[in-house]
């Protein structure tokens, strides 16, 4: 799988950036592609439209499931629970995908999406200014429903759920994704989940959770990378036994293969959760 997040279509979006991530996907055998949000910079109808036409190309490489950022939601119809909610999203769904929280199926692998871009909803609220807009969110009923859409899938699947907020917390930002992280980790630590694809940060990282969940955090591919890094992305690799996940580094012109990268052992989840059956 591809895993690439953070286009944001926009001030600062790199064409070089993309067209390199497009031509990756053009020329390798994909089973799916993950675009963990924040499409547009400023939720903009000609920013939608450029994505659109992006998303449209990756599509063409190989399935694709997409979640929004919180630089996809339009903040501003719902303004601290206040307003139609219904509309922070209404570009996103015209020009994107009409389903914000999408389950994807491909032979050997089950994807399953999550919607944490609340705007200054008080799912994603806190009490510390700088954290409206930016900060994400994920309710009790999201993650039950998460997992109960992972256990549903078949067994021996590659279990992948796709966030746009960071689940860990960023080395350089030092900042979490999301509210309540440590409640959103326990929640995911106990999920039949093989890989957690995430963004927001602007870090490419790879992390264990719980000795067994591989954390997937992609870089951007504009020009907002921290640290001076180069752009970056992921690829991930399974079989039988285990799962790997490379960051590819942005390198004159194109992706290549980076010094980060980790391996965890893959364990069925009918095994590893003492299901005989999906449920």
């Amino acid at each position: 799988m591809l895993h690439v997040s953070d286009i944001h279509c926009g001030r600062p979006f790199v064409g070089a950036h993309v067209e390199a991530a497009l031509w990756l996907a053009r020329t390798q055998p994909w089973t799916a592609i993950v675009i963990s949000g924040d499409f547009s910079q400023r939720a903009r109808v000609h920013e939608f439209e450029q994505a659109r036409d992006i998303v449209a190309q990756f599509r063409e490489a190989a399935p694709i499931i997409t979640v929004p950022g919180n630089h996809d939601a339009a903040w501003w119809h719902a303004p601290f629970g206040l307003g139609d909610f219904s509309r922070v999203h209404a570009r996103y769904r015209a020009y994107i995908a009409a389903d914000t929280e999408p389950v994807v199926q491909v032979p050997g692998v089950t994807l399953v999406g999550l919607n944490s871009a609340w705007g200054t909803n008080p799912e994603s609220l806190t009490w510390y200014p700088r954290d409206w807009r930016v900060k994400g969110g994920l309710t009790d009923a999201q993650l039950r429903g998460a997992r109960e859409r992972l256990a549903a899938a078949p067994v021996g699947d590659l279990r992948v759920l796709v966030v746009h907020h960071n689940v860990v917390r960023g080395r350089l930002s030092n900042r979490w994704g999301l509210k309540q992280p440590h409640r959103v980790l326990q929640a995911l630590a106990a999920m039949p989940v093989d890989v957690v694809c995430t963004g927001h940060d602007h870090e490419e990282r790879v992390e264990l959770l719980a000795g067994r969940v591989l954390v997937s955090a992609a870089n951007t591919l504009s020009r907002r990378m921290r640290g001076q890094r180069p752009s970056a992305l992921n690829v991930i690799e399974a079989d039988a036994g285990r799962v790997v996940v490379q960051a590819w580094i942005y390198d004159r012109g194109a992706f290549v293969p980076g010094p980060l990268q980790l391996t965890a052992p893959r364990t069925s989840a009918a095994s590893a959760y003492g299901l005989s059956t999906p449920v």
